[in-house]
């Protein structure tokens, strides 16, 4: 187990030296590592682009979608009508209306237009698979919200008309409750007051969501309050309800059954299909860096690129070894309740975390590390510290 220490005495808990795959789409531990890396470098853009007074504008894409339909019937009609909304001439047209950064390569003659595209999927218990496109799109200077829609609508049309030549089809609007008109497939929002990095996280969602509140509110409510029958997750929050159904020896109910055919059709559709979660365009990445060591904006872009290989395997900076954990205790109870540990370090430190392991008779061998925190614990404690039993 890996800490580092908070400002107010506790300490921020990891767990390292995990075995990886480097699986995005279908790790828990992996996916949630490269998101949290992937959106620290999307978030830096955003900064960037920010001081230089552009708008971050974000358009959603999406189609209608129906209970039984298959992830992957879904994402090739969607893949077929990005392919019309990206169709040469028109789409150079939308972006010039929309004044849409262009940058130049030092690389190569090519230009790398200021364009982000994130994929995001989640499943509901009513309506099945909804797999949309999140764009951010980097507009020089300032826009409303009103004319970025009107540039953007002649690609809506031809998303449609690409989704058409699958089968499928998309509305931009519908009236709720209260008979007023809302987003359905179309949304285009100017994010300039929204914080950068939660502006990042968008595209990320589906592992960073998964932070272990599925242990305290069960399986039968989504991350909304939704109970069963009108829950609408993320892969990675169906991951997290079958770990609590395995946890408690119940794979084989019909619940559990749902989610891990669920999975299963993830995991193989991303793996088919080579998903991929909001790449920078060829080139992005070198251009931003250029200009964040240019106008002196700290931030990841400044280091070397990692692989998501990489990121998996790596540590976090900064973190230190408190302790080891057997394999058992891992694999049958420290996976399950990471956020009760992690609430134990902020609350009481080391200590605390060494209580965690006690209360559930768990070996928690300290390193000559570890050892020091608590002794430093034990001596300094500020007064509203206190262990509590989780």
């Amino acid at each position: 187990m890996r800490f580092s220490p908070n400002e107010d005495g506790g300490i921020s808990v990891g767990v390292g030296g995990l075995k990886t795959c480097a699986s995005w789409h279908s790790c828990l531990v992996c996916g949630a590592k490269i998101a949290v890396k992937r959106a620290g470098d999307l978030e830096h853009v955003f900064r960037i682009w920010r001081k230089l007074g552009g708008s971050v504008v974000l358009a959603t894409f999406s189609c209608r979608h129906r209970l039984g339909q298959s992830l992957e019937e879904l994402v090739a009609g969607q893949r077929a009508g990005w392919a019309a909304v990206t169709s040469d001439r028109p789409w150079k047209e939308d972006l010039a209306a929309l004044d849409v950064a262009v940058f130049d390569r030092e690389d190569s003659d090519r230009r790398v237009r200021g364009i982000i595209r994130g994929f995001e999927t989640t499943v509901g218990d009513e309506h099945g698979w909804h797999p949309h496109y999140h764009v951010f799109l980097l507009v020089n200077g300032k826009t409303t919200q009103a004319a970025a829609r009107d540039a953007l609508l002649p690609a809506w049309d031809r998303w449609c008309a690409g989704l058409a030549e699958h089968g499928l089809s998309a509305v931009a609007e519908v009236r709720n409750a209260e008979g007023e008109l809302e987003s359905a497939g179309f949304d285009v929002t100017v994010m300039d007051d929204a914080e950068s990095g939660t502006l990042a996280r968008y595209p990320f969602k589906l592992a960073l969501e998964a932070v272990g509140g599925v242990f305290k509110r069960g399986r039968a409510v989504d991350a909304e309050g939704h109970v069963v029958g009108k829950r609408h997750r993320t892969p990675f929050e169906v991951m997290e309800h079958y770990a609590v159904a395995a946890a408690a020896g119940t794979t084989g109910d019909e619940l559990a059954q749902q989610d891990f055919a669920i999975i299963r059709e993830w995991s193989q559709t991303a793996s088919d299909m080579r998903f991929r979660q909001c790449p920078f365009p060829p080139g992005m990445r070198a251009v931003f860096a250029k200009l964040a060591a240019e106008l002196d904006v700290e931030g990841p872009l400044l280091e070397p690129e990692q692989t998501d290989e990489e990121i998996a395997e790596s540590e976090v900076e900064g973190t230190e070894t408190a302790g080891a954990i057997g394999r058992k205790a891992w694999e049958t109870v420290v996976a399950y309740e990471l956020d009760t540990l992690r609430a134990a370090g902020r609350d009481a430190g080391l200590t605390g975390v060494c209580e965690w392991f006690d209360q559930r008779g768990l070996s928690f061998e300290l390193t000559a590390t570890g050892v020091h925190r608590v002794v430093y614990e034990l001596e300094h404690r500020p007064p509203r510290m206190v262990v509590r039993r989780a």
